[in-house]
This record gives structure tokens, C-alpha cells and sequence, in this order.
């Protein structure tokens, strides 16, 4: 039996075909390497206009609350002509009432001070409600503004400035009501003196006991309405003679009633004390003491009122 024939060894490496640097791997790895690169790049677009709709979406919100807020502004700004033209007239009526000998005049000023600074305050009342709001809406979706937190923070400057000009208008007419509350008490006093005066002068005494009643009673409500801003103390000396004043008339009128000389001489006395006390108040700086009061308020109106708009 002859022996097999001998088989070649094994070469050392598959062939080259089915290697991993063969044909088939490079027709295979190509493609999925392209993929991958079109994958990439289209992630990076993704992202890029993800950041680009995010820019432009914050841009776009804040331009309507920035828009919101200067609206606000403006219309606080245009109130700025009224609110002046209200101090002046405030002032006018104060100087009016303080130089009126007619009580009828005195007591149509008294009231306008209080009717004009009540419509004042109700008109800042509304641009405070305003720019408040808005404020509040300045910071809304903070993480939809944050490229533009420089134009937030701008206006958000510019908004406090007006509230601020807003509140010390409203602050003022406040004042400025009380005060003309405290007139319209004062001058009612003034007008049930003049009714004792008159009704004594009649010899109507019995008249006059229920005016001066009426006066005591009028006096007491206007000290206690003295506490009024920017009020000078002049108003409240006055008045503190006025009252005694008036309860020395009751004495005196009831002295006649009585028919009591000695309590009569006694009261007569009195009034005399009472009416040099009246006759000393000087009344004479008491119109630029209450416009020096009120004018920080206009100044500082206006100073905010500038800084808003700037």
C-alpha cells in the first residue's frame, strides 16, 4: 500500500480576501463611518438652532415686556404736566385762602385744595397700579430672558425711578388733603365766630350763646386737625387762644343773661387777655412755610420723573 501524498501546511495568515483588510471589510466600514458623520452634523444643527429659536425667543419676550414697561412710563410721564399745574394751583388756593376776607371765598378755596389733590392722588394711584404691575412682570420665564438680563435690569431701574416720582406725588396730595380738610375746619370756625359776633352785636344773645357753642365745638375738631403736613404752628397757636377765647365769650354771655356785673366785668378781662394772645400770631410767613414744605415733593416728583425717562 503506497503512502498518502503529503498536504501542503496551512499558510500562515487566511487569505488576504477574508481579512480584516480584505475587500469586504472596506465595503462594509465605509458606510457606517459616513452615518456617523451625518449624525454628527445634524446634531450640531439641532443644536444650533435650538440656541438660535432660544435667542430669539428671549429677545422677542423681553422686547414685549420692555415695550410694556416704557408704555407704563410714558403714561406716568405724560401725567407729569397735571401733577405740576396741581401744585401750583394747590399753592395758589393756599395763598388764596390765607389773604380771603370773605369767608364764603375762604371756605370755596378750602374745598378745592382738598377737591384737586384728591383727583391728584387718584391719577397716581393708577400709574402706580401700572408700573407695579408691569414690575412685577418684568422677571417673568427668567430662564427665557437671560441673554437679555441688561435691557431687564435697564427698565427695571427705570420703572423704580417713576414709582418712586409716582409715590411722592401720591405722598403729597395726601398731605395736601389733610390740609385742606384742616382749612375747611378752620374756616368753619372763622364763620361761627363771625355769627357770635354779629348775633352780639344784635343783642340777639341767645343766638349768639348757640353760635359760640357751635365755635367751641368747630375749634376743638380743627385742633385736631392741626396735625395736618406742613401746617404751620401759627394755625395751632391760634386757635388755642381762639378756644379760650370762646369760652371766655360763653362767660361773658352768660354774665349779661344773668345780668352779674362783677362776672361780667370779670369776662370782659378775659376777652381783653384773649384777644391781645389772638392779635400776636403772626400770620405772615405762613403761605412760603407751606409752599417750602410741599415744594421738596415736586422737586423730588420731578428729579425721578427725569431719571425714568432718561
Amino acid at each position: 500500500m503506497s503512502d498518502p501524498p503529503p498536504y501542503p501546511p496551512p499558510p500562515p495568515e487566511p487569505p488576504a480576501d477574508f481579512g480584516p483588510t480584505g475587500n469586504y471589510a472596506v465595503q462594509h466600514q465605509t458606510p457606517r463611518s459616513l452615518w456617523l458623520i451625518i449624525a454628527a452634523v445634524i446634531a450640531v444643527v439641532v443644536l444650533l438652532l435650538a440656541v438660535a429659536g432660544y435667542a430669539i425667543a428671549g429677545y422677542a419676550f423681553t422686547s414685549i415686556r420692555v415695550s410694556d414697561a416704557a408704555g407704563a412710563i410714558n403714561t406716568a410721564n405724560d401725567h407729569r404736566v397735571f401733577v405740576n399745574t396741581t401744585f401750583d394751583l394747590l399753592d395758589q388756593q393756599v395763598t388764596a385762602f390765607n389773604n380771603s376776607t370773605d369767608l364764603t371765598m375762604a371756605k370755596s378755596d378750602a374745598a378745592e385744595v382738598v377737591n384737586q389733590s384728591q383727583t391728584m392722588s387718584s391719577t397716581e394711584f393708577g400709574d402706580d397700579q401700572a408700573l407695579a404691575s408691569v414690575r412685577a412682570r418684568l422677571n417673568d420665564q427668567r430662564w427665557l430672558t437671560s441673554l437679555n438680563r441688561g435691557r431687564i435690569d435697564a427698565e427695571a431701574g427705570r420703572l423704580d425711578h417713576a414709582r418712586k416720582a409716582v409715590g411722592t406725588a401720591r405722598t403729597a396730595a395726601g398731605d395736601y388733603v389733610q390740609l385742606g380738610q384742616f382749612l375747611q375746619a378752620y374756616v368753619q370756625v372763622l364763620t361761627d365766630w363771625d355769627l357770635v359776633t354779629s348775633d352780639t352785636a344784635k343783642h340777639d344773645f341767645v343766638g349768639a350763646a348757640s353760635a359760640d357753642s357751635s365755635m367751641q365745638a368747630d375749634t376743638m375738631k380743627a385742633l385736631l386737625a392741626s396735625a395736618a403736613p406742613g401746617l404751620p404752628l401759627e394755625f395751632h397757636d391760634y386757635l388755642m387762644a381762639l378756644q379760650s377765647y370762646s369760652a371766655d365769650v360763653g362767660k361773658f354771655l352768660n354774665a349779661i343773661a344773668t345780668q352779674d356785673p362783677a362776672a361780667l366785668d370779670a369776662a370782659d378781662k378775659l376777652l381783653t387777655a384773649d384777644t391781645a394772645k389772638l392779635e400776636a400770631v403772626d400770620f405772615s410767613s405762613t403761605d412760603t412755610k407751606i409752599k417750602t414744605f410741599y415744594q421738596r415733593f415736586r422737586d423730588d416728583f420731578n428729579s425721578e420723573m427725569d431719571k425714568a425717562t432718561a
